[in-house]
């Protein structure tokens, strides 16, 4: 999947979250922030991932 695929991914899936009135949960901040150009809030810092 291209970085502009993921984009447009989590672009919808926030669009239908808030459709849904379903804004509380972590996947749904994850989706804000990622559609939002910010660091992905449940991401693995790297010094952890060694």
């Amino acid at each position: 999947m291209t970085q502009e695929q993921t984009l447009l991914y989590w672009q919808n899936m926030r669009i239908a979250m808030e459709a849904a009135g379903q804004t509380s949960s972590a996947i749904y901040k994850r989706a804000l922030a990622i559609s939002q150009g910010l660091a992905d809030p449940l991401a693995i810092p790297e010094a952890a991932q060694s």
